[in-house]
């Protein structure tokens, strides 16, 4: 499915959250849109899913405006005070959420497989937050694959958590080639070190040069 941002704007209590926005994310493709980390990046995440009221502006999903949809087929992954998990909490007991939340076998046998085929069975009792970088973008963008309604995964800021973007850059390109809408939203500094043109940004409504 494709998704597509159209001057979507979002109003803040005293200044905008999200100044008008524009990007098309095509099918079996990662978007990468570029911006300072914070509210703003939450918050476009939680609009492109159809789960924050817009001030101006409209989101599509194939090209049609239908919140309902957004809801049901685009999910949020690691979206801070969103849907990112409590650092705090074992790997295990965050996949087993995961899991339960995706409608998918929850119980200890379905997280020790879950657990091995994305190579973190050996980490299952330690902290979530002691997960490589690249691990926890796969265990978190896997697990929202799992959803059957998915259809587009908005992935906030996994650069924040440090670590090489070369590692798990190659994650997020193996679920769109699955077929999935990817868009995933970066620093400036992460898109240089990626070396990304910037063509979508958080506050603008045109294509942006490299």
């Amino acid at each position: 499915m494709q998704l597509t941002a159209d001057a979507v704007a979002v109003a803040g209590t005293r200044s905008p959250l999200v100044r008008p926005t524009s990007f098309t994310a095509p099918p079996s493709r990662v978007t990468a849109v570029a911006g300072d980390p914070g509210y703003g990046q939450v918050a476009l995440a939680l609009a492109l899913a159809g789960r924050m009221p817009l001030a101006s502006g409209r989101v599509l999903l194939d090209g049609v405006e239908d919140t309902p949809a957004l809801q049901r087929h685009v999910a949020l992954v690691d979206v801070p005070e969103v849907s990112a998990p409590e650092d705090g909490l074992a790997v295990h007991h965050v996949v087993a959420e995961e899991l339960a939340f995706a409608g998918r076998p929850s119980g200890r046998r379905a997280v020790a497989g879950f657990l091995e085929r994305h190579g973190v069975l050996a980490a299952a009792g330690a902290p979530f937050e002691r997960l490589a970088p690249e691990e926890r973008v796969r265990v978190l963008t896997s697990a929202a694959a799992e959803r059957a309604a998915t259809r587009v995964l908005v992935v906030t800021n996994p650069d924040r958590r440090g670590g090489d973007p070369r590692l798990w850059w190659p994650l997020l390109e193996a679920h769109a080639a699955s077929g999935l809408t990817v868009v995933v939203q970066l620093t400036h500094a992460t898109m240089r070190q990626l070396a990304l043109p910037v063509r979508a940004e958080l506050g603008s409504v045109e294509e942006v040069a490299a």
